[in-house]
């Protein structure tokens, strides 16, 4: 089974990213595994760059497990790739397994993103001037070294360029070999054995063929060969496809962008893409995978680490303590030989008399019987130190202080510093215990929540890229998330009989009710338009500031405008508002974040319709195929808005208003992720998609905010 993706599959997913992910800005980076990172990107699509090095890099459409606190080398790579904008992405010349992926900073410059897929494999950021800013691995090896900012220089290449060889230089090559054609191919080319195969079988040429009786004439059919392919390279003229070993892709053999002689009696599944076909075969056993590593063996937590860490160090503290004070105890046994040693050591010492002198003397001492010399073991050569000798110890102490002194200084000072930490290292022991109690709770709780089988992300509406949500009346009510969204919502997506919401203070979202096609204004009902009041007030700057409400105004389309007056400048997400305005004051902040179980496209009808529990069962199937599987797919959606709108559509719903004493956005969102996924039925927990906090992380309001539950009988507007 295929499990590293070689330099030409490289290329091909290289051709097919690069137009997707080229001028998009980097939302965040992820490092799920010691070499495996995930690098979202914003855009339309529901996509996400998954990077393995030295193994793998393509989009991918799963759902990964990130860690709950990112290793410090990502926390690293966020604080530098972050917001970002992509430049472009390439692999390097001559398909090298090395990609480059190009970002530009508004302060320093272009930086590159360097990921190599060759030997260990390695992740590394580089400075407008090529040297090295951080690394994932750092090394210096004979002709590649990648070590802080020193400059990093592509490693030579120990091949010859099939794609762009002489027909001479061809030639000369097999003449010399001592190989057979096939091993001189992936050898002395960059070309891997796969298609060095097919090449020679399209030309007719036995693979085991010795390199040097290849004739003229086969030689130029092979490197015409050679061209055709780079040809399809350049053109991406392929036929992307996963090859099973059995007609239901029970087990899988490889994933290739071309079809091959070598599977031509096994049965394939045609993909759109190279990169689909790729996250399919990697992807679609991460459940079983992943079960199967912590199964062999469980990963310690963080607070884990710190507990065995404290632990430890109280039991050294303890052991320190106790022999620092065995130690003083016994010189002073020896009060006076060490004492006299140490005097005279160091008088001649003073005097200029060298260490081998010294020992010399003290040696001369011990054939006599003298105490203080019997108690010498040896010298510290440039320290101003001997070492002594009392049974099975030895001792070091300083010549420049008197034995009370160094009793003192390195011994019992120490046994008593060592001591004082043992109370504190107690309490952090506590903590951290309660931390791990709490932590272990949590993952039992997780285990029981967690589904099966890891699902792709769900595909998203159109409408999903601005804020939503459909009134209690059946009409779709859109909201921007920033200027730039403010600007695409209101120039692609409103017609003349839309209503236009933008709140009394800046920093607001344009908010923007659907009529039905056709339908004058005056359809639009009262409860609609107040649900859409509340909509714009909760998402703007208001919230932030922790009021209680706010105000906010309606207009025509028609008279909303991008053209400022003349000499005026508009900035981006602004308009420019003319006629007459409908105002609406003291609008209250209030929004209802809730939960909603389907299966299917998100939409109206699938809002208002209950889900039923009993169609998932055997939902996934072996015998399924893949596009079965995902149509079956059932997802906890997240929806948001106004309480009247939300409390009959969501399964579970809380509310949110603005708090100063609330708790931060990254806080609630955690806490309603928990809340939610406790509310999911236990006997279909293992057959839908989890509670995607990124997607609740999109509908919480930017500010502090407090959680509160819904009382039915306060009424909501």
């Amino acid at each position: 089974m295929k499990q590293v993706l070689n330099n030409v599959d490289i290329s091909v997913l290289i051709t097919e990213i690069r137009p997707d992910i080229t001028g998009k800005h980097i939302k965040n980076v992820y490092q799920i595994d010691d070499n495996k990172f995930l690098l979202t990107y914003r855009s339309d699509a529901n996509k996400q760059l998954f990077i393995e090095f030295p193994n793998r890099m393509h989009l991918t459409q799963y759902t990964y497990e990130k860690p709950k606190f990112p290793p410090p080398f990502c926390v690293s790579l966020r604080k530098h790739i972050k917001d970002r904008r992509i430049l472009d992405i390439y692999q390097v010349q001559h398909l090298d397994r090395i990609v480059v992926i190009e970002l530009l900073d508004a302060v320093v410059g272009k930086l590159k993103l360097i990921i190599e897929f060759y030997g260990k494999g390695n992740l590394m950021l580089l400075k407008p001037d090529n040297t090295v800013l951080i690394a994932k691995r750092y090394m210096r090896l004979k002709n590649e070294q990648v070590l802080p900012n020193k400059e990093y220089t592509f490693p030579d290449q120990n091949f010859l360029d099939i794609f762009e060889t002489s027909i001479d230089a061809f030639r000369n090559i097999f003449a010399s070999s001592t190989d057979d054609i096939a091993k001189c191919l992936t050898v002395k080319f960059n070309i891997n054995a796969l298609y060095a195969e097919q090449l020679l079988i399209d030309c007719g040429i036995d693979k085991s063929l010795p390199a040097k009786e290849l004739s003229n004439e086969n030689a130029l059919h092979l490197l015409d060969a050679a061209k055709m392919l780079k040809e399809k390279l350049d053109k991406c003229q392929i036929t992307p496809q996963i090859v099973g070993k059995d007609d239901k892709f029970m087990q899988l053999e490889s994933v290739e962008p071309f079809s091959f002689t070598k599977f031509k009696t096994l049965p394939v599944k045609s993909f759109d893409t190279f990169n689909h076909a790729v996250d399919e075969y990697f992807s679609r056993d991460l459940s079983k995978e992943g079960s199967k590593k912590k199964a062999e063996k469980k990963k310690l937590s963080k607070n884990e680490r710190i507990l065995n860490s404290q632990i430890e160090q109280l039991d050294n503290l303890k052991v320190s303590s106790k022999e620092f004070e065995d130690v003083g105890n016994l010189l002073y046994q020896y009060y006076m030989p060490l004492t006299k040693l140490l005097e005279i050591v160091y008088s001649v010492r003073k005097e200029g008399m060298a260490w081998e002198e010294i020992v010399a003397k003290i040696e001369l001492g011990k054939s006599k019987g003298m105490e203080e010399a019997l108690l010498f073991d040896s010298v510290d050569a440039g320290k101003p130190f001997i070492n002594v000798k009392i049974g099975d110890k030895v001792i070091p102490l300083d010549i420049r202080y008197s034995l009370t002194e160094n009793i003192n200084k390195y011994y019992y000072d120490k046994s008593k510093k060592a001591k004082r930490k043992i109370p504190g290292a107690k309490g952090t022991i506590e903590r951290v215990k309660k931390l791990v109690e709490q932590e272990k709770e949590e993952e039992i709780e997780k285990q029981a929540q967690q589904q099966a089988q890891k699902f792709k992300r769900r595909k998203r509406e159109w409408f999903e890229k601005f804020r939503w949500f459909y009134s209690s009346d059946g009409y779709l009510v859109l909201g921007g998330r920033d200027a730039g969204s403010n600007e695409a919502l209101f120039s692609k997506f409103v017609r003349p009989n839309d209503v236009f919401f933008h709140s009394e203070a800046p920093g607001a979202p344009v908010v923007i009710v659907k009529n039905k096609p056709d339908a004058p204004v005056s359809d639009i009902p009262e409860q609609t338009i107040k649900e859409a009041t509340i909509f714009g007030v909760s998402y703007s700057r208001s919230w932030k500031l922790g009021v209680n409400a706010a105000d906010i105004y309606s207009v025509r389309p028609e008279q909303v405008s991008k053209t400022p007056p003349s000499g005026e400048f508009l900035p981006k997400g602004s308009f420019i508002i003319r006629g007459e305005r409908s105002h609406f004051k003291s609008v209250r902040l209030e929004l209802a974040i809730g939960m909603k179980i389907i299966q299917g496209n998100v939409g109206e009808e699938s809002l208002k319709r209950g889900f039923d529990a009993s169609s998932l069962t055997d939902i996934v199937s072996d015998d399924q195929s893949d596009d079965e599987r995902d149509a079956m797919v059932v997802y906890p959606v997240i929806i948001g808005g106004p309480v009247s709108a939300i409390k009959d559509q969501a399964d579970f719903f809380v509310i949110l208003k603005p708090a100063k004493d609330g708790d931060s956005a990254g806080a609630v969102a955690s806490e309603l992720r928990k809340m939610f996924t406790g509310k999911i039925d236990a006997s279909i927990k293992d057959k839908i998609a989890p509670v995607d906090i990124e997607e609740i992380q999109g509908w919480l309001p930017s500010g502090i905010s407090s959680i509160q539950p819904w009382r039915p009988d306060k009424a909501s507007v």
